[in-house]
């Protein structure tokens, strides 16, 4: 049996706040709101440098304004690296760090930003939850609430933004995420980006598995999960996997230049529909979809510079 994989990356500070899963008593799992937003928090990858601080202990700076000018649901996968960005207006240009929670209690998670001086800017850090998040969750679609904060070179903090967020560990054809997210977000793209990276989505009980040569002719799948151009196979779905089936190959630290080929492959099951996300520097550079019911898709290249 494949194994799934996952890279533990350097997010940024976090925490948040569940509220409710829209499940029902037929979907095991837990749902409690307050435990979600606990084992959201206990899952967080945060980056060297980050702090806590315990709301009681600090006063609140009313001058300090933020938001994240979005109104809409972000949606998020486990295991996948996101860039939060919060932007502050602070007349006296003492803001010097940015943090998150999930949940209306406990600590929040600052990052330190260099703004100190700043009366206007915006505070970006990554963040990801762990992949195996969802192994005890409801398999849903969960409503979150994300708390926003900015901190003073004093010590005060803003009063929180609040954000609406998405976790996704039921599949896109859930009824809770339909509700919730377009469904164009609710696969997400599980794993860690790349320079480059392919990233395979699918939804039902069929096994696919993703296929990728690098320039050197050396070949990543989950019969080969790394390779000495520094590629790595990092999530490997069977099928109806939490949060949407994804696989993932990435050179995290960048691959050789040159062509790498691509494909897919039924390991089991009955036809089913695909795509392929391809992403070098941040950017995605291009989509492929198609369906595949026996063997091989057709190889597919792309050519890094």
């Amino acid at each position: 049996m494949k194994n799934l994989y996952f890279i533990t990356f350097i997010g940024l500070l976090c925490c948040y706040s569940c509220s409710e899963d829209n499940g029902d008593s037929g979907n095991p799992g837990i749902s409690d709101p307050a435990q979600i937003a606990n084992i959201m928090n206990d899952n967080l990858v945060l980056p060297p440098g980050s702090f806590t601080v315990d709301p009681s202990t600090v006063q609140i700076d009313e001058s300090i304004s933020i938001g994240n000018g979005s109104s809409s649901t972000v949606p998020i996968a486990s295991g996948q690296s996101m860039t939060n960005s919060i932007s502050f207006n602070a007349p006296n240009g003492n803001v010097n760090a940015v943090g998150m929670r999930f949940g209306t209690t406990g600590p929040i998670y600052f990052v330190p930003v260099n703004t100190n001086g700043a009366t206007a800017g915006t505070g970006n850090f990554d963040f990801l939850i762990n992949q195996g998040i969802c192994a005890d969750l409801s398999q849903v679609c969960h409503d979150i609430k994300c708390y926003e904060f900015a901190q003073t070179s004093s010590g005060n903090i803003s009063r929180a933004n609040i954000r609406d967020v998405a976790m996704l560990c039921g599949n896109c054809d859930e009824p809770s995420c339909q509700g919730l997210v377009d469904v164009s977000d609710c696969g997400g793209l599980a794993g860690q980006d790349g320079s480059p990276r392919f990233n395979l989505t699918w939804s039902g009980s069929a096994d696919l598995d993703l296929y990728v040569q690098d320039p050197n002719g050396e070949t990543l799948s989950f019969n080969n999960t790394q390779s000495s151009s520094g590629g790595a196979l990092d999530v490997d779905c069977t099928g109806n996997c939490s949060g949407g089936n994804s696989e993932n190959i990435t050179w995290a630290n960048g691959g050789p230049s040159g062509t790498y080929q691509f494909y897919v492959n039924i390991f089991s099951g009955s036809s089913t529909s695909y795509t392929i996300t391809v992403r070098d520097n941040g950017n995605t550079v291009n989509t492929f979809s198609g369906t595949i019911s026996t063997g091989n898709s057709n190889t597919l290249t792309y050519t890094k510079n």
